[in-house]
């Protein structure tokens, strides 16, 4: 499945990109020249494919598939379907059956979860605290629904992304985006961004898109929709 917000581009992380805001932009994607040593690109959102053994390549939102050449990432265990922010050097094109060829200058992992079934009975230990994001910080990209929130969000508050109760058959799939903190724990800011993977809604080629439902500080209670295409 593969899903994609139509509606609006891609916006680039609030919260999770700021540590490359004061660096250069490198604007080139498919030159088909080559690149120099000196270009890289702006954070960009991927997901982690793991190969045989420890080998990864990156799927990259943007760029497609990318093989990394670097040769100093042993630390790194990748977990096949974990969302990253990566900062990369484009090296080649067309590379070993890959998109591109990449050495990886900066990449940080993203939380990464799926969509949970709501019941009626487990509808209420989900919470629906207002969070600080607003419409705006919600985009859809490569599967996953990306939410970029404001500021970092305490390590007691739990984010989730659940089927509604809301049955209406009119070929949107409807979702919302629960928040719920724990006013026992009093721990410092540990994410800014989360990614759901949409693999599980089983959208068809019938299906029109998603109506999210959000609760914002700011603005309350209100929905956005997404338009999808499905291939």
């Amino acid at each position: 499945m593969k899903i994609c917000n139509v509606r609006k581009q891609m916006r680039v992380f609030l919260m999770v990109a700021c540590f490359m805001a004061a660096m250069p932009v490198f604007q080139s994607c498919h030159d088909g020249d080559g690149y120099s040593l000196g270009d890289f690109t702006p954070p960009l959102l991927a997901t982690i494919r793991t190969t045989s053994g420890a080998g990864f390549y990156l799927d990259c939102d943007v760029w497609g598939t990318c093989w990394p050449v670097n040769t100093d990432m042993s630390w790194y265990l990748p977990i096949d379907g974990q969302r990253v922010v990566v900062v990369f050097n484009p090296l080649w094109d067309n590379y070993a059956g890959y998109d591109h060829a990449v050495k990886i200058l900066d990449m940080q992992e993203v939380l990464t979860k799926n969509v949970k079934e709501m019941t009626a009975e487990s509808e209420p230990g989900y919470g629906n605290d207002p969070l600080p994001l607003s419409k705006e910080d919600i985009t859809i990209s490569n599967g996953y629904m990306n939410v970029s929130f404001l500021t970092r969000l305490p390590m007691g508050v739990e984010v989730e992304l659940v089927r509604s109760l809301d049955t209406t058959d009119d070929g949107y799939i409807r979702l919302e985006l629960r928040g719920k903190e724990d006013s026992g724990i009093q721990a410092a800011g540990t994410y800014s961004m989360v990614s759901y993977n949409l693999e599980s809604l089983n959208a068809t080629t019938d299906t029109k898109g998603i109506i999210l439902k959000i609760n914002t500080l700011a603005e309350g209670e209100t929905e956005v929709t997404f338009d999808i295409t499905v291939s």
